[in-house]
């Protein structure tokens, strides 16, 4: 009769500590999900869709007149600088600039703003010798710096090309003596902002 005793008791002690630890194991949001059926603490996954799709529909048009504008950059200066050139991309210009100025523009990727500008570049289809920088700049106008001394092949792997301060593949020129300006068209632009209509965004440029 002990023994009968004894192994009940053992037997209900182990379905205790069984229940209660199992218990102790499920978190907070299991015994939410558990207790309500869904876990409230999670994000609603259609309420975050609506809602992506949503901010897409309301900027679809600023996006598409945003994309517009970025086809075409203007720049205007002032200062001691002489400039003659024109380009077809970095791998078909012709003439080139040299001096300082200080200058406003509308410029790549987004840069509005103005600063200070130096360089000396001279190219010759798909030759050029360039050095110019940018520097104390306002706006959204970028800091950058080009410096390629030696007379060879345009390299589209410069910093200033690879971080889209400046479009290497841009068409537009620079002219001017004492006051210059400078405008281009940017092909990639173009094919973003046709690309954008049909809601592919080329240049991962689109406000979100």
């Amino acid at each position: 009769m002990k023994k009968k005793v004894l192994l009940f008791g053992l037997i209900i002690s182990f379905a205790c500590v069984t229940m209660f630890g199992a218990g102790a194991d499920v978190s907070p949001a299991a015994q939410k999900a558990n207790a309500g059926g869904f876990d409230g603490s999670r994000p609603n996954q259609l309420s975050t869709t609506l809602k992506q799709v949503g901010r897409f529909v309301l900027l679809y048009i600023p996006n598409r007149v945003i994309d517009t504008t970025d086809i075409f950059t203007m720049e205007a200066g002032f200062g001691g600088v002489f400039a003659g050139e024109f380009s077809m991309t970095q791998y078909m210009q012709f003439g080139g600039e040299n001096g300082t100025s200080y200058f406003l523009s509308k410029g790549y990727a987004r840069q509005y703003g103005g600063g200070y500008r130096q360089a000396t570049h001279f190219g010759m289809l798909c030759w050029m010798r360039k050095v110019a920088y940018v520097e104390d700049t306002f706006g959204t106008a970028r800091s950058w710096v080009i410096d390629n001394p030696s007379f060879g092949v345009a390299d589209w792997r410069l910093d200033a090309y690879r971080d889209r301060d400046v479009d290497f593949w841009a068409i537009g020129g620079r002219f001017g003596w004492l006051m210059d300006f400078a405008f281009g068209i940017h092909p990639l632009e173009i094919t973003d902002t046709v690309l954008g209509f049909f809601c592919y965004d080329l240049m991962d440029d689109d406000l979100k």
